[in-house]
């Protein structure tokens, strides 16, 4: 009888206290909103230092003496190294569970911008950042949003609307924030301090508990050893060369074994897939397209006769311009009032426009205006489109496509993220570049397009099997 009562306490004990849809917020669905919070700290402090190395970039090329192009590189490649490393996202949590990656890729984050803050170079400043920031920034990220998908089985655009909204969070409090810091410490005394507030990611690490992988759920299982002795064929005993090829052999096949085991991690075999490529093209132009306006915005807005606080201003409102429409299109789409496709077809067309019309763009509320269109149009596209990768590819590889969706953006900005400051020490203006970026982004759409040809294909195709 005491058996019995404990039972049923514990079973209660277990029960959520309440429930959101299908992702309950109690026990263990209480994860799901410490993943969002994680997520949601990790974009704000990606976007955040992105941002402040763009408000530091006219510092910064006078400190070392270097042309603009170079610093833009620079930065460039700061977000390219952010999206290459995401591949070890997956095998480290496997190695070492998803809390313990989380908790101390976040202190190393901080870790970064401290020794950002001695730099005596701008190769020692890329390095530091680049090789210590860059990877822990994006393995965060990763395993937040894979943790977001595996526990929210509804209201998913919901959870990340609100966590890829720490981004337009960080561009409204970051910008204004450095330029403070930059005017009353220096560039040295703001990476510092911001160095101290990136430490909070690895607080936020500490609230996740890992989820158990499949390697885990069999080690708490007993597995067999080999046949049983009874049942053991009887063999003659094999001569010496035979015992030392079957060791070799042995060895190989388990060498081999260990190194597809390690593959598997990385999970390759998703590049292999046809509506990866779909949604990877609709990431990587979104998101190029983004790093670049963050890294040149301020540089654009003075060389057409706007101050350094108006700059400022303008990357205000265009978080804003993020907070509001991310936030707002999660619950338009959840709700079933506007769906997912045509909401991401809309929001691809304001951003690209607002890119597209740049040249035109002089006063100042139209600047304004133009910055929280786009800002925000971008963030609803990134937002959607992890909606739109869960849909095509399920959430068991959403860890392994966000890297390899990341890895290719990387290429792309190690390759191109230098042409904006290159066409403006040319020309003296960023219009140019602007207009070919809003080209860029345009190529998502046709991603889209090729989509819907495929699924009339398919749909067609089976009519005619019927």
């Amino acid at each position: 009888m005491p058996v019995v009562v404990v039972h049923d306490i514990s079973r209660h004990l277990r029960a959520p206290l309440f429930t959101m849809g299908k992702a309950q917020v109690g026990g263990s669905s209480r994860q799901g909103w410490c993943a969002v919070f994680c997520l949601f700290v990790s974009w704000l402090l990606w976007a955040g230092i992105l941002k402040s190395l763009g408000v530091m970039l006219p510092t910064l090329q006078e400190q070392f003496t270097a042309q603009t192009w170079l610093i833009g590189w620079m930065i460039s490649i700061i977000n390219g190294v952010v999206n290459v490393s995401g591949l070890f996202a997956r095998p480290l949590e496997v190695m070492f569970g998803s809390r313990t990656v989380v908790t101390v890729g976040g202190f190393l984050v901080g870790v970064s911008m401290i020794i950002a803050s001695v730099s005596t170079s701008v190769a020692m400043l890329t390095l530091a950042l680049a090789l210590i920031a860059g990877p822990s920034l994006s393995v965060v990220n990763i395993l937040s949003r894979s943790l977001m998908g595996r526990h929210f089985t509804t209201h998913y655009a919901t959870a990340s609307g609100i966590g890829t909204s720490g981004a337009s969070v960080g561009l409204i409090t970051v910008a204004p924030f450095t330029q403070l810091l930059l005017n009353t410490y220096g560039w040295r005394g703001t990476f510092l301090i911001l160095g101290g507030l990136g430490l909070h990611l690895g607080v936020c690490g500490a609230l996740l508990q890992s989820p158990p992988t499949d390697e885990t759920k069999k080690n708490g299982e007993y597995q067999p050893l080999g046949p049983d002795i009874d049942e053991a064929p009887v063999v003659n005993s094999p001569s010496a060369e035979e015992t030392g090829n079957s060791k070799l052999s042995s060895r190989l096949i388990t060498f081999k074994d260990a190194v597809c085991a390690q593959m598997s991690h990385f999970g390759f075999s998703v590049c292999l897939r046809v509506p990866f490529w779909i949604t990877t093209v609709i990431f990587c132009c979104s998101s190029f397209c983004g790093v670049q306006w963050y890294i040149y915005y301020i540089s654009q807005a003075q060389a057409k006769g706007f101050s350094p606080y108006d700059a400022v201003t303008f990357t205000t409102a265009a978080g804003v311009g993020n907070l509001l429409i991310k936030i707002l299109s999660g619950p338009i789409v959840d709700q079933g009032l506007l769906k997912l496709r045509p909401a991401m077809v809309l929001t691809i067309m304001l951003s690209s426009s607002a890119l597209l019309i740049t040249p035109l763009v002089n006063s100042y509320w139209l600047m304004m205006a133009d910055a929280f269109i786009f800002y925000g149009a971008f963030g609803a596209v990134i937002s959607l489109n992890d909606l739109y990768t869960r849909e095509l590819l399920g959430t068991d590889l959403l860890a392994c496509a966000f890297a390899w969706m990341e890895l290719v953006t990387a290429v792309l900005c190690f390759s191109l993220g230098f042409f904006p400051g290159w066409l403006y020490d040319q020309s003296g203006s960023y219009d140019l570049s602007f207009v070919i970026l809003g080209c860029i982004s345009c190529l998502s759409l046709a991603a889209l397009m090729v989509e819907w040809f495929l699924a009339r294909w398919s749909d067609g195709k089976t009519r005619r099997k019927s």
